[in-house]
């Protein structure tokens, strides 16, 4: 079932391959499922079950216009667990898909889920508050959101170029600003302005499986200090794992490391 149907009638895509146990793969902004490429082939490889979901919006979702809170990433997450019918789930949150998984845990009881992975997660705070005054301030994401207002494309190789702390080919840059590239313009606003208000301390609490996160120590889009070491601390089971060769994207910084990591944790 290449794509599930929401209780909405939207329509979200679904990559689901092998066999074994599972882990749920959800993306960062402005990507899709595509970009765990090369973590999907070494898990496919070491007998796990692989899935992808292109949040609404993004990749080959429906593209909507309207809500891209996190209530409703979570949502929808929920709807692509219940119709897939699996239990003891690693769900594993990438950026943004790290905020729609920790609230998904929160908000649904931690439904099929097992275990939690979260990787460079934007989460729980991104952004200064009265008692948080260690966020990133408005006017360092806000360029970002303009950007994808008025010029979504030169944004997103922009960005592109923020991700990582190890030199990547032109190939690869490119590669990412095709997948950012695939969202819908309105989607990738909407749910910038949701991950840069969002306050998920209070799911922290709720937070019970094992987790792991795993954070680039030169990560200058969620600073593990205001994102990775927060988690650790604010969940009961979790432990952070620091990645020294990693800027924000882990997932092509220190990718041998990463499968190894998530193929450990997964198989436990």
């Amino acid at each position: 079932m290449p794509h599930i149907e929401m209780e909405d009638g939207v329509e979200v895509f679904v990559r689901d391959v092998g066999e074994g146990d599972p882990i749920v793969f959800l993306h960062g902004w402005p990507l899709n499922h595509r970009m765990f490429e090369y973590q999907f082939n070494h898990l496919l490889d070491d007998g796990f079950r692989c899935i992808g979901i292109d949040l609404r919006g993004y990749g080959k979702s429906d593209k909507p216009y309207g809500d891209y809170s996190y209530d409703q990433f979570a949502d929808d997450v929920k709807g692509v667990l219940e119709a897939l019918d699996i239990e003891r789930t690693t769900l594993a949150g990438f950026s943004m898909g790290g905020g729609t998984a920790t609230h998904y845990m929160s908000r649904h009881d931690e439904a099929y889920v097992d275990k939690l992975a979260l990787l460079a997660a934007a989460s729980p705070v991104i952004t200064e508050k009265p008692d948080f005054p260690e966020g990133l301030t408005e006017s360092e994401v806000n360029p970002l959101i303009e950007g994808a207002r008025t010029d979504r494309a030169k944004m997103n190789a922009d960005f592109s170029e923020l991700l990582f702390h190890t030199d990547q080919s032109e190939e690869m840059l490119h590669w990412i600003w095709h997948l950012g590239m695939e969202a819908a313009g309105q989607a990738t606003v909407a749910s910038a302005e949701t991950w840069r208000d969002a306050d998920l301390r209070p799911d922290l609490d709720d937070i019970t499986v094992p987790t792991r996160v795993y954070h680039g120590v030169h990560d200058e889009i969620t600073p593990i200090e205001i994102t990775g070491e927060v988690l650790a601390e604010g969940i009961e089971n979790a432990e952070l794992v620091r990645f020294q060769n990693s800027g924000h994207g882990v997932t092509a910084d220190e990718t041998e490391r990463l499968n190894e990591e998530l193929a450990d944790f997964a198989g436990q």
